[in-house]
């Protein structure tokens, strides 16, 4: 992804292909979404940011969610979401999988950081610790990753952002 300069000096956050959503499913103009998450970090409020991935038939959808959730003092709770499908099913690499997904919300809190550089922002990956976790083998190496880049790190059962607002969004087949 990269930003593109749109004529008012708003910055939109564009990819090929990619357009962000609200959590109800409606389109949402990248100049919107950047306008509400300015102020929602101005008031103090910290950005949370998962991608999540549900392999199909035909490939391997990917939904990546800011949500925006709590200022002191206030109720706040809203969210963006995109979805891509990839031709590439993942099928029996569930480590190049998790890695894509804590890649595609890297490069979108970069974004975030890119237009409000004082942005709080914690990442949220779905794998988990436990003995029947699957991917338990990959929380030393994405925790690094995400701290060696600076944002905070959040794994299930506390990774919502991704375990729970994107996991919904990769498993709804409504075209995004």
């Amino acid at each position: 992804m990269s930003w593109i300069k749109i004529s008012n000096n708003v910055q939109e956050i564009s990819s090929l292909n990619q357009r962000w959503l609200t959590g109800s499913g409606d389109p949402v103009s990248n100049s919107h979404m950047i306008q509400e998450i300015k102020e929602y970090i101005r008031e103090g409020g910290k950005v949370f940011v998962g991608t999540d991935s549900q392999i199909v038939s035909d490939g391997c959808i990917f939904a990546t969610a800011i949500c925006l959730h709590k200022v002191s003092g206030k109720k706040y709770a809203t969210y963006f979401y995109n979805r891509i499908k990839e031709k590439e099913n993942y099928r029996g690499n569930l480590r190049f999988r998790i890695m894509k997904e804590v890649q595609k919300s890297i490069d979108v809190s970069l974004e975030i950081l890119d237009v409000c550089p004082n942005a709080d922002i914690e990442i949220h990956v779905d794998i988990g610790k436990t003995s029947r976790s699957h991917t338990r083998t990959f929380v030393d190496s994405v925790r690094g990753w995400l701290t060696g880049v600076g944002f905070g790190c959040k794994i299930k059962p506390n990774s919502w952002a991704s375990s729970a607002v994107a996991d919904h969004h990769t498993k709804r087949f409504k075209t995004a």
